[in-house]
């Protein structure tokens, strides 16, 4: 017969190995892929194989906790008899007071305990049983059971570990496969049970821890999903945001800047028009209007005169050839005008007045 895989594939004969060394060696490449693969894994993928490892020990140590339990299925019969609360008050206080005593430790209930205790009832009515490193719960199982094997009376259980137990009215020591009956285990049965019992009720605690773990990487991960959708269509709200704001600041930058340029030429042909107007204005225009104030060009032509005539004439033509003198006058350095800092009414005067003197 072929061995076979579970996919259904032959398996690969393997060499036989020769030697202590070759063997501790061939373990040792196998540990160590093994951890190199452990290694590579996600954290929900190890908190899977954990649990799928815990779940087959602990299917492992259930089927050896089954076999090794006693072959013979047949227990005893237990009539306990009947007391009287007086009864019981009396043989409770004899059970405090009396100082013998068997101890149970983690190999719980064998062959040897139910024996030293009908040891000691060969001589005392009462007992003390003390329980160590098992749960209240399971010192109540193991007092109905001591109750079961041995025919004895519980009279109470104290502090949560100390089992006081009464002989009975007509107890009479049994022979020896009584007093180590079959049904119970011996000595390293018992160990090895106390053995699979422990690291079975470790498992059990441990289990639910890693359920829990699983619990907690799946919320997680769903949460960082999320969040990654949630921040995925926040950047596309603001991107798009951002593209609008920056089309809206261009189309109104756009209109600004050809309401600036209406407004610049508008302001441009109406200054140039009110330069015209002033300029091409007639005497006979002013004296029928006879309004009372000085025309504006005639304040700026103040700063052009040395100094102030009494008899200063009016005329339009003689203010413009005073101008014309005063600029060939203004050779020297020290009295030279700045074009620069001429206004664009003072230049207009000074146009006009070099046309009048080509004339």
């Amino acid at each position: 017969m072929v061995s076979v895989d579970d996919s259904g594939k032959p398996k690969v004969k393997r060499k036989k190995l020769k030697g202590k060394r070759a063997v501790t060696r061939f373990l040792k490449s196998l540990r160590w892929k093994k951890e190199r693969e452990f290694q590579r894994m996600t954290a929900k993928e190890k908190i899977l194989k954990k649990l799928k490892l815990a779940q087959k020990k602990e299917e492992r140590l259930l089927a050896a906790l089954k076999k090794i339990e006693p072959n013979d299925p047949s227990e005893p019969t237990h009539d306990p008899e009947v007391l009287t609360p007086e009864e019981h008050f009396y043989f409770l206080k004899m059970g405090e007071k009396s100082k013998n005593y068997v101890p149970v430790g983690r190999r719980g209930i064998y062959q040897g305990v139910i024996l030293n205790m009908h040891l000691h009832w060969k001589k005392h009515q009462t007992l003390q049983v003390i329980v160590k490193t098992f749960t209240p719960e399971e010192v109540k199982e193991i007092a109905s059971e001591l109750a079961v094997l041995n025919g004895g009376i519980v009279l109470s259980i104290e502090e949560g570990n100390t089992i006081i137990m009464y002989r009975g009215k007509n107890y009479a020591q049994p022979p020896p496969e009584i007093m180590s009956p079959k049904v119970a285990l011996p000595r390293k049965k018992a160990l090895d049970k106390s053995k699979y019992r422990d690291r079975l009720r470790a498992l059990r605690r441990y289990i639910p821890r890693l359920e829990q773990e699983l619990e907690y990487q799946h919320s997680t991960n769903s949460v960082s999903v999320n969040k990654d959708s949630s921040s995925s269509v926040y950047k596309r709200t603001v991107s798009e945001l951002l593209s609008e704001s920056v089309e809206r600041s261009e189309k109104l930058g756009d209109e600004n800047s050809e309401v600036d340029d209406d407004s610049t030429s508008e302001s441009i042909t109406y200054s140039e028009s009110e330069d015209l107007s002033d300029m091409f204005e007639t005497d006979s225009e002013e004296q029928a209007e006879g309004s009372k104030e000085r025309p504006l060009y005639l304040d700026r032509l103040d700063k052009f005169l040395p100094e102030k005539v009494d008899n200063e004439s009016d005329d339009f033509e003689e203010h413009l050839r005073k101008i014309a003198s005063l600029s060939d006058k203004a050779d020297s350095p020290a009295k030279e005008l700045k074009i620069s800092e001429l206004d664009e009414i003072d230049k207009i005067f000074l146009r006009a007045s070099s046309l009048l003197k080509k004339r």
